[in-house]
């Protein structure tokens, strides 16, 4: 992830869409923000940049992701879990969540309740999730995760959780007939590897350009009825 979070057109795609929903929705005056899940710190490093009045944190569960996260980024950083969040009650204005609920060592229901007690009242939770678990491969595997998300599903249990839901849709929809006969009817190649690597310099400019499109469909205010991940953003009831 450290290797090819900056260049990787996934990435870079999340990244800009990530940052488009955060300034739509977050408090317009000074926030604090955590990524829980934050990785190597990638996404926290161009949140700062984005909006250097806010305050950022990051948690994430591994301590090697940690240490890079610190050296990447000024947020504060802090191992643990999100079943289980090393913060007080009402924390934070805005927490973003990126591919971590669906992986195999959280609990989602417990993820969620957690959120939302780190949350200050009317806080802001971004998620984005891997979409549909007909879609689930050996990708998955790989990554150790065994869940996959529809829109309605991951609403259902954000209303569960007592959030209610102010943006929900997909992204990477132009490149996602192409995943599916990747994954899914043609899988080629070491099938116990996940797929962040490198890709050839045009390709990577061809995809990011692509979902470059998207990103500015979603900051008009767009949707997006399919794709190969899920987006919401969602507030503390």
């Amino acid at each position: 992830m450290a290797q090819h979070e900056e260049s990787l057109w996934w990435y870079r795609g999340l990244r800009g869409i990530v940052l488009e929903l955060v300034a739509r929705f977050a408090p317009p005056q000074s926030f604090t923000l955590l990524d829980a899940g934050c990785g190597t710190g990638g996404m926290l490093a161009h949140l700062a940049r984005r909006f250097p009045a806010a305050q950022m944190h990051g948690l994430d569960y591994a301590e090697r992701a940690c240490t890079l996260a610190r050296e990447r980024s000024s947020a504060d950083i802090r191992c643990g879990s999100v079943d289980k969040m090393p913060y007080g009650d009402a924390s934070f204005d805005v927490i973003v969540s990126l591919d971590v609920l669906d992986a195999d060592d959280v609990d989602p229901r417990r993820a969620l309740a957690e959120f939302r007690r780190c949350l200050r009242p009317g806080g802001l939770l971004v998620l984005n999730l891997a979409a549909y678990q007909w879609l689930l491969s050996w990708h998955d595997r790989a990554v150790g995760q065994s869940r996959r998300y529809s829109l309605a599903g991951i609403s259902g249990e954000l209303a569960a959780a007592g959030f209610a839901r102010r943006y929900g849709g997909y992204w990477n929809t132009l490149l996602f007939p192409f995943m599916v006969l990747h994954r899914k009817v043609w899988p080629a190649g070491d099938r116990t590897a996940s797929t962040v690597e490198a890709f050839p310099a045009p390709a990577n400019a061809l995809f990011a350009a692509l979902v470059g499109i998207e990103r500015r469909w979603i900051a008009a205010g767009g949707r997006l009825p399919f794709g190969g991940s899920v987006l919401c953003v969602a507030g503390k009831e």
